[in-house]
Order: C-alpha cells, then structure tokens, then sequence
C-alpha cells in the first residue's frame, strides 16, 4: 500500500508534465500557423514588389519571386530549427551582450550546481551559461543557455535561482522560448518614441502625421515583422507561462530550495511588482509574486 500511494504523485506529475509539453507545442504550431498566413504572407507580397520595381532599373539573381519565398519561409523555418536545435551560449553572447564566466564566477557557478547534483545526481547539466553586466540579481533562460546576472551570481540566491531557471533548460520551456524569438523580426518599427520613466517631462507633445497613411503603414510592418500572431494570441501564451513558472518554482523546492528562492522573491523581486489586471485578456507572463511565495513556504512545511 505504501508504495502504491507514492506512484499516484509520480504519475500525476507525469500527467501534468506532458499536458504541458502538448499545451506549449500546441500554442507554438498555432502560432506559426498564424504567422505563416499573416507575416509570411505579408513579406512575401513587400519582397516581391520591392524587388520587381528594382528589377526595372537593373536585373537580379535570383528573381523577385524567389526573393519573395526567401523573406516569407526563412523566418519560419529558423524558428523551428530553434525549436529542435537551440542556440547556444556562444550565439547569445553576441546577441545580449553578455560575456562568458570569469574564473570565480565560473567557480561559483559549479558551486551552486554541486549543491544541487547533492539532492538529485542526476541534475542535466546546462549547454552553458553567460554573465550579463547587471548589478541586479536576475536570470533567465535561452535555449539551452542560462543567463545570469553579475548581481546574482554574487548573491546567496544563486543556488535557488539556478535550480529555478535549469527546470525552464530541462523542459520545453528554453526550447520555446528560442522559437518564439526567432519568429519575432521586429515589432513595431515606426511606433512614436516613447520617454524613459523619470524623463516624461522632456518629451514635448508633438502634432501626429500622416493619419492613416502612417497607421497603415505601422500595421504592415507590424504584420511582416512575425509578432502579430503572438500578440494575439498573448493572453493563451501568458496562460501557459504562469503555469510554467509555478512549475518551475516547485523544481526548485524539490531540490531543497524553497525557502532560499521564496526569501529571494521576497527581497528582490517582491518590491517591484505592479498591478496586475485579472481579465480574460490577461498577458501577465509571470504570476503574483506573494502567491509564488506562498506556495513555495507551503511546499517547505
């Protein structure tokens, strides 16, 4: 009977690890479905014009319709690709600005993941993991890379936050999260500058211009920029990484670091959240922090 009743959490876990992994990849082929009728469809009619009219004044290898399918199908198919292939740290290195580990980060870093591998040997270890100038401790996941702030990794949470971020390596989550940022090329690019906050008062109001010409014209290159199907599907994907971040935090607590990253939370995480809208469009990707606390100091008892 006593072994009986410890195979029910294990099969529900399982059972809600895979619901997870079918919701994710569900909302990903939506998602590129969207965007290979929206932005692919878009691209391909801007490439093929632009690359007609420059045809009339000199001629082009390859063609303007080739050209077309290029810019339409390169974007989708790098997106999977990251999905099946994630980038490794070296690729975000360049992309963030990021740098590889000094000698001591390096240290503590293999610190932080020996204590972890001293509850669970069987820990995966990450493809790497890069360091972000940052004087605040955050982290988040690429791929398959961790990225760490210098803050955090001088701080007492680095084993806590670590053993959070490798349940986003260890799942789809990092995978994910690699495709979504291949598919998005640009947001919008003709948007009015917005002020910095602090800075508002130095930003005279100015006349707009070009009505509807200019919405248009933002609207097109929103659309040809691979954002728009995730936009509108924002409020499913929030959904989906709230629930991922509660997941998350409970990997974390199995590996014994509930009461670390809830007191993390709580110090550093905790004074910065804002309201947060419970609407049926709600696209808040992570969840009220005192209810990440709460579960975790539960899940310590």
């Amino acid at each position: 009977m006593h072994a009986q009743a410890e195979s029910v959490p294990e099969h529900r876990a399982h059972f809600a690890s895979s619901l997870h992994v079918a919701n994710g990849l569900g909302l990903y082929l939506l998602t590129l479905t969207g965007e290979a009728m929206l932005g692919a469809g878009v691209r391909w009619l801007l490439t093929y014009l632009g690359a007609s009219a420059l045809g009339l004044l000199f001629p082009l290898w390859p063609g303007a319709e080739q050209l077309a399918w290029f810019a339409a199908l390169a974007p989708l198919l790098f997106s999977l690709a990251g999905l099946l292939l994630p980038g490794r740290a070296w690729i975000w290195r360049r992309r963030l600005g990021a740098r590889a580990p000094s000698s001591e980060e390096a240290t503590a870093i293999d610190d932080a993941l020996a204590l972890l591998r001293s509850v669970d040997p069987g820990l995966p270890q990450p493809s790497g993991c890069c360091v972000l100038d940052e004087p605040l401790p955050e982290a988040y996941v690429r791929g398959r890379t961790v990225i760490l702030s210098r803050g955090l990794i001088g701080s007492d949470a680095l084993p806590a936050a670590l053993a959070h971020e490798l349940s986003h390596v260890n799942s789809l989550d990092g995978r994910l999260t690699e495709a979504l940022g291949r598919l998005a090329l640009w947001d919008d690019p003709l948007a009015p500058p917005h002020p910095e906050r602090g800075e508002e008062d130095r930003f005279e109001p100015r006349e707009e211009r070009g009505g509807v010409l200019l919405g248009c014209a933002r609207w097109v290159l929103r659309a040809a920029g691979g954002t728009l199907a995730q936009q509108l599907l924002s409020p499913l994907w929030a959904a989906h990484w709230r629930t991922r971040e509660y997941a998350a935090d409970a990997y974390a607590a199995s590996l014994g670091q509930a009461e670390d990253l809830a007191r993390h939370l709580r110090e550093q995480v905790l004074p910065f959240d804002v309201p947060q809208r419970r609407l049926p469009w709600d696209t808040a990707q992570h969840p009220p922090t005192a209810h990440r606390i709460e579960r975790l100091l539960a899940s310590s008892e």
